[in-house]
């Protein structure tokens, strides 16, 4: 249940590249966009939240995830405008290179031989996406570009740590608070004025960034994360980077070139090398047969 419940999630997560490049085409300002892609959900946790959440160093550390991430998000969607989208994409999916590196240096997870043949073949994605002649990055750009897969792999390791007082929707529910603390000053100290819908298709765009890219999937990889183990959600989170491709793809018609491709199976290679399963008990055998 858990696997299926973060493939969902990474279906829902898919479109959010979409759905941003339509708003950011329509005139919308990368803060605003990124307020509203997390200010809905936030406003859809308080309708729903049922007991108020114990506020105790569990949940204030999510809060700062929560942070962490909206500046990863701020700089995705302004990768979106400065540079290549398909370049920007699939930059975005090396996160679970970053999942490795930041789960071995900080989480206490081991470092196998297929962790680190994983990480080698994202970093060699990187590698050709930075040299791509479509990327056209500096090394600031790049490095802009980067703070999105960095802050998500973070999120990754702290969402796959065991319960202690929170359960998946207090741990969402702080998050979407660290969002908004960071989110909120940032959109009225920008001096992009914020973007608002001026027709029912901006308004449902709107929607379904808040709801259908970000709500739906926050509460599905939450509890799909704790019921898979970091291995496992990473794994099948690498996924994701086919569906955002497919659906620029077929909604706006974006080509990929020959280093798209091999960034992509790049990517999805290292995630098929880096599961390693649950190590099962070997069963006793009878020495009185």
């Amino acid at each position: 249940m858990g696997m299926w419940m973060v493939l969902a999630a990474a279906l829902g997560f898919s479109s959010n590249p979409l759905l941003a490049q339509l708003l950011l085409s329509q005139g919308f300002s990368p803060d605003s966009i990124t307020l509203y892609r997390f200010a809905i959900p936030t406003l859809v946790m308080l309708l729903l939240l049922k007991k108020r959440p114990v506020l105790d160093g569990e949940f204030l550390r999510f809060i700062a995830v929560g942070g962490l991430s909206a500046l990863g998000m701020l700089a995705f969607m302004s990768s979106l405008t400065n540079l290549e989208p398909n370049a920007v994409i699939l930059t975005y999916y090396a996160y679970p290179m970053f999942a490795i590196l930041i789960g071995w240096l900080c989480f206490n997870k081991t470092m196998s031989r297929n962790r680190m043949i994983a990480a080698m073949l994202i970093a060699i994605a990187v590698g050709i996406m930075q040299e791509s002649q479509d990327f056209g990055a500096s090394w600031l750009d790049f490095m802009v570009c980067l703070a999105a897969p960095v802050s998500f792999a973070v999120v990754i390791n702290m969402f796959s740590l065991p319960q202690k007082t929170q359960d998946a929707t207090a741990r969402m529910f702080a998050a979407l608070l660290g969002h908004m603390v960071i989110l909120v000053p940032i959109t009225l100290l920008s001096s992009n004025t914020l973007s608002m819908p001026t027709s029912f298709d901006q308004l449902w765009l709107i929607l379904a960034l808040g709801v259908f890219s970000a709500a739906l999937p926050q509460y599905l990889f939450s509890r799909g994360a704790q019921l898979a183990d970091m291995e496992q959600t990473t794994m099948i989170s690498s996924c994701e980077v086919v569906f955002a491709l497919g659906l620029a793809w077929i909604f706006l018609g974006d080509e990929m070139n020959q280093s798209d491709v091999m960034t992509t199976a790049l990517i999805l290679l290292a995630g098929l090398i880096r599961y390693e399963g649950i190590p099962q008990p070997e069963r006793a055998t009878d020495t009185h047969a």
